[in-house]
């Protein structure tokens, strides 16, 4: 079984990715043991209305495993309370089924169970899929051993069954679209790490190679012109040894900010490692834009500004058109050629190769 510090990191610290499924999975158990407590105090009544005191005092119990539960999750200890709300909803099944009858519909509690016992990662999957195959084999027995109802609640019978249906129904539609929930936030999450970088918010150099490679791919096929800027930070080692890499992280997070706010929607911003950054201009000419590249790098330092640091901030560009047939790695090569002029001929400029 897997407790709730098994799902932790090894070490104190834990991510907030990490502390955010966990306070999910709270949320969830918490939701689920106040209902369960609610309804079976519930239950306690309807048992008596129906002159069941049996199932009424059964259900008094439940009600003070339930509660116990809520207790449980408050210490996270969520592997032990599952497993409780698994024993008591089995053992009320299997009692109000046997006396009922399966026209009554207590048996269908075991569906959201199972449900919630394989969403949420309080067990390991061995254990959870051992229990959800017992409740699943529990519900199968109890219909076909105890289909008949006992005769004093005839009357009452349809009625018991939809209540019941509603009631399980509502948990297990609930429990589903939890499931969804966080899957699709896991699943957001997921790409956004896997496509942006961490510091600067901007696309990563692995997203940028693959839009790289997909306009070289139109530019063959459709002759759908673009242009990539690789662009370096001025003096950037002096920032960081001077201020220290907090103040270093700043000026990129800010020189990113100016640069990514200073294009097109259509264009693609990333950065490509260290203090450099590569920009894809898709649908434009050379000619079309290199003005535009030029003003924003003569306008950065006006825009761009460090406390404690008195100097411009400033960078340098290479700018070129990817031709046609050319690969990513020569179009690579080529801006890369670019920026190295522009920082031999002395930085705070752009140089493009036509």
């Amino acid at each position: 079984m897997v407790t709730t510090s098994q799902l932790k990191h090894q070490h104190p610290f834990t991510s907030n990715h990490v502390s955010n499924s966990l306070e999910q999975t709270t949320q969830i158990l918490n939701i689920t043991s106040a209902a369960g407590s609610i309804a079976h105090f519930i239950f306690i009544f309807l048992f008596i209305y129906l002159d069941q005191t049996a199932l009424a005092w059964l259900n008094v119990l439940s009600l003070g495993a339930w509660l116990l539960t809520v207790r449980l999750n408050r210490l996270k200890q969520h592997n032990i309370s599952i497993l409780i709300m698994s024993a008591e909803i089995t053992v009320h099944a299997f009692f109000a089924t046997s006396i009922l009858g399966a026209e009554a519909g207590f048996q269908y509690y075991l569906w959201p169970m199972t449900l919630l016992m394989m969403t949420t990662p309080c067990l390991n999957i061995i254990w959870s899929s051992a229990i959800a195959l017992f409740h699943m084999t529990t519900f199968a027995l109890l219909v076909l051993f105890y289909p008949s109802q006992e005769e004093s609640i005839a009357s009452y019978s349809s009625t018991l069954f939809i209540m019941n249906l509603i009631c399980a129904s509502i948990p297990f539609i609930a429990a589903a679209a939890l499931t969804r929930s966080t899957y699709m936030s896991q699943y957001e999450l997921m790409v956004k790490l896997a496509e942006k970088d961490e510091l600067t918010k901007l696309f990563n150099r692995r997203f940028a190679l693959e839009a790289l490679t997909y306009y070289v791919n139109q530019l063959n096929k459709h002759k759908t012109t673009f242009c990539i800027s690789l662009v370096d930070v001025d003096h950037f080692k002096q920032v960081n040894d001077q201020l220290g890499h907090n103040k270093g992280d700043e000026a990129l997070i800010k020189i990113s900010d100016y640069l990514s706010q200073s294009m097109r929607a259509t264009d693609i911003s990333s950065r490509w490692g260290g203090e450099e950054f590569l920009f894809i201009f898709p649908n434009v000419e050379l000619s079309q834009i290199q003005n535009r590249i030029e003003t924003i790098c003569q306008d950065m330092p006006n825009h761009v500004s460090l406390e404690s640091w008195d100097k411009a901030i400033s960078c340098s560009f290479g700018l070129i058109q990817v031709d046609v047939n050319e690969t990513v790695e020569d179009a690579l090569k080529r801006v890369d050629e670019s920026l190295y002029k522009a920082k031999k001929n002395g930085r705070y400029q752009v140089v493009s190769d036509h």
